[in-house]
């Protein structure tokens, strides 16, 4: 019986000193939502349209006047110099395009737009493009874009990652 009680004091003893960790569970609010309709969406698919008929003023309307654009790299707050002025982007498919005949193809596409809980929006596309070059050179990528959205309903920026191998073949 000694040794009975010898033993519950001390297993009473080791979880009485033993640190009771504290648990706080944080409410992560998942009010969020993805849609593949809307006016954002419509957004997003007018942009690459007006790419694809070289439609130079209306692809600019789509973009805020402080818009970025990310071709191929991170964006990084340290380095401002990865971000272009949209302005600057249309001039480079401006010239881009004197070296396609015609306008550029769009096939198959995804579309998605993501409202965050606290509002903000991003949009993200997969989308096949495909071109014949003056010097009768077919070319084709699949392009990923992502997008930021204001409130006024343009675009704040605009992220794509593709593979450039058809593009240099270009000149």
């Amino acid at each position: 019986m000694k040794k009975l009680l010898l033993c519950f004091l001390v297993s009473a003893s080791l979880i009485a000193c033993t640190n009771q960790e504290t648990k706080t569970e944080a409410k992560i609010e998942t009010t969020g939502s993805v849609t593949t309709t809307g006016p954002d969406v419509d957004l997003m698919k007018k942009s690459f349209t007006y790419f694809a008929n070289a439609d130079w003023t209306n692809l600019a309307l789509c973009y805020a006047d402080s818009a970025k654009a990310f071709h191929n790299v991170w964006p990084s707050k340290s380095d401002t110099t990865v971000g272009v002025n949209v302005q600057n982007i249309i001039e480079g498919f401006k010239k881009q395009r004197e070296l396609i005949d015609g306008n550029i193809i769009l096939g198959r596409s995804i579309y998605e737009v993501v409202t965050m809980p606290d509002g903000n929006k991003y949009g993200h596309n997969w989308l096949e493009m495909s071109w014949t070059s003056k010097k009768g050179v077919n070319g084709k990528m699949v392009i990923f874009s992502s997008f930021g959205f204001n409130k006024d309903g343009k675009l704040t920026f605009h992220w794509p990652i593709y593979d450039t191998k058809d593009v240099v073949n270009l000149k």
